[in-house]
């Protein structure tokens, strides 16, 4: 856990690393062509841009922790975000299993626009290729779009899972994720299960390539994958082509929010993955 950031920046497993970026707040989504919308109607872009930068230019006030039983340590690092002075607070509870139980909570400040997104992002080393997830699929689907994706057991590649619109955009997201699994040719990796539900995207690149890239030529490969773990979304709205915004009841308006998932090293040495994502840390 970094002192300074606040953030899980590291997390070991039979002496294989499974974060290659810190697991950061991110309110931030790359803008879909509904959010631009005809002549800018939308112009989520510009009306938003104030969650672009809310997680990465977020100030930590204090890193305590605190040893609740032999076997597990809370460890609580309190932020403020440039949007409006708002507060976020995440607790990392710690297992002596391996086992990590993130809780964020924000509260805004006032006269702040819409959430485009409230969730964390890491990325994780490139080898953890396979992503297996117990939630809406198989395409990607999104709180305003999913009555037709069902809930499910899906596997695939990472690269075969992001979509590639022409105009690069945000894309791949499945919704009411039980949990979610990315895993290396020997089938370790790294486990996230909600609690109870997320949203869940990784890609073969970052958003910061995303944002770039104006043809989805243009986005590379890295040596990691981006994986989000969020609770939700705004919709993709799009009523209209000319700049219709998702409806009222599919909008992350600025209020409070919180979420919970636990993050687990997985192997298969370890038991059959459905069965290792339904076992629950017991609360301290």
């Amino acid at each position: 856990m970094g002192r300074a950031s606040g953030a899980l920046e590291s997390f070991r497993h039979e002496g294989r690393e499974l974060v290659a970026s810190p697991l950061v707040p991110n309110f931030w989504r790359v803008p879909l062509d509904n959010d631009i919308g005809f002549l800018l109607l939308n112009d989520m872009p510009r009306r938003l841009a104030v969650w672009k930068t809310a997680g990465p230019q977020r100030q930590v006030r204090s890193v305590k922790a605190e040893r609740l039983s032999p076997h597990v340590v809370r460890i609580t690092a309190e932020a403020t975000l440039p949007a409006g002075d708002s507060d976020y607070v995440t607790t990392w509870t710690v297992y002596g299993s391996g086992d990590v139980v993130v809780e964020a909570r924000f509260t805004p400040g006032s006269a702040l626009p819409e959430l485009p997104r409230f969730g964390m992002q890491m990325a994780v080393p490139a080898r953890l290729a396979t992503m297996t997830w117990l939630g809406r699929g198989p395409h990607e689907n999104y709180w305003d779009r999913h009555t037709a994706a069902a809930v499910g057991r899906y596997a695939g590649r990472v690269e075969d899972l992001v979509h590639g619109y022409v105009r690069p955009q945000e894309n791949g997201n499945r919704t009411d994720v039980r949990w979610v699994a990315l895993t290396d040719a020997t089938g370790a990796g790294l486990l996230a299960s909600g609690l109870p539900l997320l949203s869940v995207s990784a890609w073969p690149y970052t958003m910061q390539d995303l944002e770039r890239a104006t043809h989805v030529n243009e986005l590379p490969r890295r040596d990691t994958i981006t994986l989000n773990l969020d609770l939700r979304q705004t919709g993709v709205g799009g009523d209209d082509g000319w700049g219709a915004r998702p409806h009222a009841a599919y909008t992350l308006d600025a209020k409070p929010y919180a979420y919970r998932f636990r993050l687990r090293p997985y192997a298969p040495s370890l038991g059959p993955l459905d069965e290792m994502a339904r076992r629950v840390p017991p609360v301290p």
